[in-house]
């Protein structure tokens, strides 16, 4: 079983403070989520299909207690500077 989790990374002491990841119920998820969550389905990919759930799920920041979607965050901090 894998164990999902956000958590701070000390340099000498691995992850520490680590909080759950809340993944978003198959049946939940929307757009690219939905469609990308059913074909994993479909195809019997359960590991994938579990992956991209915590993917569009929500995290707890465990240095500030805030939550946040996973995915937004990602799309966020890699989204191309326009010039």
């Amino acid at each position: 079983m894998v164990n999902w989790y956000s958590a701070i990374r000390d340099w000498n002491l691995g992850d520490v403070d680590r909080r759950d990841l809340r993944p978003k119920p198959g049946d939940e998820l929307t757009g690219v989520g939905r469609w990308m969550h059913e074909i994993a389905v479909r195809d019997e990919e359960a590991a994938l299909a579990e992956g991209i759930a915590h993917l569009f799920g929500k995290a707890e920041c465990p240095r500030c207690a805030s939550v946040f979607t996973i995915a937004d965050e990602y799309e966020a901090a890699n989204r191309p500077v326009l010039r």
